[in-house]
């Protein structure tokens, strides 16, 4: 169970400090936009595309850094009304529907990725299937994210038993 964590650990690590990267180059971009614009007169062509293919990117492999902290939005009502053993139950289906939701998006980004193989950006040139790929990476750290809170879940609920036994 530790080294699990150790690579989740791990993984959200690359991922927070790629998601950095990625926000300085789109504050960056908007700034040169901003000021190539307004100052210069002198519109850039590309910034506008590099901001919105950074955003995707950033927010999508993003999403799987909340799975660790239990930090997507939710409404908690009901569970906050359960205790124990219904609780748990509860919260390893919640984390086996995030997984079957990684599951439609890595292989519905695969698809889209592969289907558009051909397509490049309009100002920049960038190939879409680099831009339609983060779906598929963002499943897929959703999906080893759910596995671990998954693992996470039972591992407690065997070492409780471990320890009621003693």
């Amino acid at each position: 169970m530790k080294g699990l964590k150790r690579v989740s650990h791990t993984i959200n690590k690359a991922v927070s400090y790629t998601g950095i990267g990625m926000f300085v180059g789109l504050v960056l971009a908007c700034v040169m936009q901003v000021f190539f614009r307004f100052v210069l007169n002198n519109s850039l062509s590309w910034t506008e595309e590099l901001a919105r293919y950074l955003f995707v990117w950033m927010h999508l492999i993003g999403a799987s850094l909340l799975i660790e902290d239990n930090g997507h939005a939710t409404v908690t009502v009901i569970l906050d009304l359960l205790h124990g053993k219904a609780r748990k139950v509860v919260n390893i289906l919640i984390e086996a529907i995030i997984f079957i939701d990684g599951t439609l998006m890595l292989y519905s980004g695969v698809i889209v990725s592969y289907r558009s193989r051909t397509n490049v950006s309009t100002a920049m040139s960038i190939p879409m299937w680099v831009i339609n790929l983060s779906v598929a990476v963002s499943g897929a750290l959703l999906m080893f994210q759910a596995i671990v809170q998954i693992a996470v879940y039972l591992s407690d609920k065997a070492e409780k038993k471990e320890g009621s036994a003693e």
